[in-house]
């Protein structure tokens, strides 16, 4: 089997966890408000800003407010504006950026560490997320969502212990937060405390029935438990409950798969493509399952797609030129995917996967 059942159940653990949006800030606690100043250039430009961000005009509204910057550079509301919209285009280096020099203006404001921690997480700077989140809860110790991000940063730090804790402190609190619960799951289940893992995704399952993520992590609990036949029946039901989410039914075919399970998986595979045909990552797998059954054809086109898609992804090329070599009549072609895919390996530092390229190469070259 490509994926081991315990590795893959590790990669879920992570994919599925908590995190928090920057949603949960009111905007209106990032962005300036015009002040009736005595300078009405400004007062317009900061209308015009929040009507752009409203209206979803990111890329413009940027370029208003830092304008705005221009003439009242020591208004950190400007600079968490520019942080906020940033953050919003995706562009989470630059809102790390704004939100520090809003942060220097006004180093007590929880709403800027908020955002700070919140970008910090999606570069995957978990460390200083967590710093920030933290700073924000010292200054405003009720800020839920900072300490859902402090537990979700503990979480990828592999702190489980400490996100166990974040999580038992919101539940006393907030006992009905089902998002909480199935995290503080997902934090047991690292910890192979099973019980309390079960437990704990359970009573999220019974908080939110419909919520198919929680079939999903409950799912990962139960097969690591060993029940497999309770594990596929809870992805089962979170494919029943998220029928037109590509994203479960790509990870229902991961699981199947690792049960080899081939044929279902397949059919999960497929039923994620359909439903988003852009999830590159299936058709790397229906590639990998079309190799393992001999459909070259079908896996030359599947492998195709991701490398037109990612013309870094070194393992989709090794694949295409394993699929080309089989079909036969096509070396040159497997020559030139096998060559690509030793020279993207060579520049990730890639030794092994370097050699395995090269012997492919010299067994079609011989």
């Amino acid at each position: 089997m490509y994926h081991s059942i315990r590795s893959l159940i590790g990669s879920l653990l992570i994919a599925v966890v908590t995190t928090t949006s920057l949603t949960a800030v009111d905007a209106g606690k990032l962005l300036a408000q015009t002040s009736n100043s005595s300078n009405p250039q400004l007062d317009q430009l900061l209308e015009q800003g929040r009507e752009l961000v409203e209206a979803g005009s990111l890329d413009q509204a940027v370029q208003v407010y830092v304008k705005a910057a221009s003439i009242d550079p020591s208004n950190a509301m400007i600079f968490s504006g520019i942080a906020y919209v940033q953050a919003l285009r995706g562009e989470y280096d630059q809102a790390v950026q704004f939100y520090r020099d809003a942060l220097t203006l006004d180093p007590n404001n929880p709403d800027f560490y908020y955002g700070l921690g919140f970008s910090l997480a999606m570069v995957e700077n978990y460390a200083e997320a967590a710093t920030a989140y933290r700073q924000a809860i010292n200054l405003q110790q009720n800020n839920l969502d900072a300490h859902l991000g402090l537990a979700a940063a503990l979480f990828r730090l592999q702190d489980y212990a400490g996100a166990t804790q974040i999580y038992q402190n919101i539940l006393a609190t907030h006992p009905d937060h089902w998002q909480a619960q199935a995290a503080l799951g997902m934090a047991f289940l690292q910890q192979d405390n099973l019980t309390q893992a079960l437990a704990s995704l359970q009573q999220a399952a019974a908080l939110a029935p419909n919520e198919a993520s929680i079939q999903i992590k409950l799912g990962a609990a139960l097969l690591k438990s060993g029940d497999r036949q309770a594990g596929l029946a809870a992805f089962q039901q979170a494919g029943t409950l998220a029928p037109w989410n590509g994203e479960i039914q790509y990870q229902i075919g991961e699981i199947l798969r690792a049960e080899n399970d081939p044929e279902a998986a397949m059919k999960a595979y497929q039923q994620a493509l359909a439903v988003k045909p852009d999830l590159v990552e299936v058709n790397a797998a229906i590639g990998e399952l079309q190799l393992e059954q001999e459909n070259y054809i079908g896996a030359i086109v599947s492998f195709r797609k991701v490398v037109e898609k990612f013309p870094d992804n070194a393992s989709a090329y090794f694949n295409l030129g394993r699929a080309l070599q089989a079909r036969g009549g096509r070396e040159k072609q497997a020559i030139t995917a096998f060559e690509t895919a030793r020279d993207l390996y060579q520049k990730q530092g890639d030794q092994e996967k370097v050699r395995e390229a090269e012997a492919a190469l010299r067994e079609l070259k011989d």
